[in-house]
């Protein structure tokens, strides 16, 4: 402590020099906050253009044809010839059960067949001599009527053994199992060795005709009116061959890229639901599309003549609804709900009502902007010079910074030659 002053001159000599800065400090101005500059948003006017009308629903597939393989003799199972999984093509042998019991049985009958032939001819000759010795008068009527009965019988038994064999031969066929429709084939659900068909149908896999896929779905009887009155004003786009198109989507694919047609509608509106049945018809030929598969199918259902479009990341949902946010000629941002229609192949969707053509829309940076505050719009284009005007301002900073620390690892330390 100084000598001579006291503790309360120092105090009031600290709060002395604490007012003396202040005030030097406020003669250098005050800080003042500066608002940022508002937010860059990227807009573009709507288009307008014809539109196909979209309707889009849920179902699922089946394929064309599916055939249960079962054994429908009894044996063991003695082949396998076949792939797990593979496509097989109608008539291709699949299995094959023990042929020998059945081709005994064939022989059996074959052999039963030439003892009746063999009886026919003996009963023919018979009443061939009876009727000559009856015109002598050197046996009966009755006998000669024996004869042909005889002839008769003798001619039926034959049938029977032809029918026998016949029977024999088509159980022989059983043995061999062949593919009775082109298509993939399941995995085979008995192994070799094991018995089939013993008292029981045994199935061995199945088949299913995979190409081209059905989607069967259900549609609302209001859509199918306006369907209807729609495809009498030929405002349904049609195939060649005069059908319906639609196109499919997997649960795993975006958009349809899958295209077909309608080919079958049910014949009455199922009254519970207020729906009808349809089925579409897709090509399969890569085999993506599986039976079972939950799909989605669009359908066009009509024209929408200058639709109105924007794209579709450019809307955002709320507890109100759906709505654009619109910038004005003072570059204020409003919001606008909106009424929205099919969503486009190309990534933009239709807009029934709360746009006009002339407005700007923000399609790019919804998050950084608010109803009411202002923003720096600018088009795609204008967005991307932007970016590319920075890139190469960055560059240059860059480089300029870089030359002159290569020049001073360049220029020699003091006292090196």
């Amino acid at each position: 402590m100084i000598k001579g002053i006291s503790k309360q001159a120092l105090t009031a000599l600290a709060i002395l020099a604490g007012l003396t800065l202040a005030a030097a400090g406020c003669d250098r101005g005050e800080n003042k906050f500066a608002a940022p500059p508002p937010p860059t948003v990227t807009v573009a006017k709507p288009v307008t253009r014809t539109v196909t009308n979209y309707a889009v629903y849920t179902g699922n597939t089946q394929a064309q044809f599916s055939v249960d393989i079962n054994a429908r003799v009894e044996g063991q199972l003695r082949s396998v010839n076949f792939e797990v999984g593979s496509q097989v093509k109608k008539g291709q042998l699949l299995f094959v059960i023990e042929p020998e019991p059945y081709q005994a049985k064939v022989d059996i009958a074959l052999a039963n067949l030439a003892v009746t032939k063999a009886q026919l001819q003996l009963a023919q000759a018979t009443l061939v001599r009876k009727e000559n010795a009856y015109k002598d008068r050197a046996v009966s009527e009755v006998d000669v009527i024996q004869a042909k009965a005889q002839e008769a019988e003798a001619i039926a038994q034959v049938q029977a053994a032809d029918a026998q064999l016949e029977r024999a031969r088509i159980d022989y066929g059983y043995t061999h199992i062949h593919a009775p429709i082109s298509g993939r084939v399941s995995r085979n659900l008995v192994d070799v060795g094991n018995l089939v068909g013993a008292g029981q149908t045994t199935k061995l896999t199945s088949i299913v005709m995979d190409d081209p896929m059905y989607a069967y779905f259900t549609v609302a009887e209001a859509d199918v009116m306006e369907y209807r009155d729609n495809q009498r004003d030929k405002e349904v786009p049609l195939n060649k061959d005069g059908y319906p198109l639609a196109n499919l989507g997997a649960s795993n694919e975006e958009n349809y890229p899958h295209k077909g047609y309608l080919d079958w509608i049910d014949n009455k509106v199922d009254t519970g639901t207020g729906t009808i049945q349809v089925r579409g018809v897709f090509p399969n030929a890569d085999g993506v599309l599986l039976p079972g598969l939950f799909v989605r199918v669009q359908v066009p259902i009509g024209i929408i003549d200058d639709a109105i479009l924007t794209e579709d990341r450019a809307l955002g949902r709320d507890q109100r609804g759906t709505y654009l946010l619109v910038v004005d000629k003072d570059n204020v941002v409003q919001y606008r709900p909106v009424e929205t229609g099919p969503l486009q192949p190309d990534g933009k969707v239709v807009i029934l009502k709360g746009i006009k053509t002339d407005d700007v829309v923000v399609i790019n940076g919804l998050q950084r902007v608010r109803p009411g505050a202002k923003c720096t719009p600018m088009t795609e284009e204008q967005m991307k010079q932007a970016q590319a005007e920075a890139r190469q301002k960055a560059m240059a900073q860059h480089k300029g910074q870089a030359k002159p620390e290569a020049q001073a690892k360049e220029k020699p330390a003091k006292g090196e030659k």
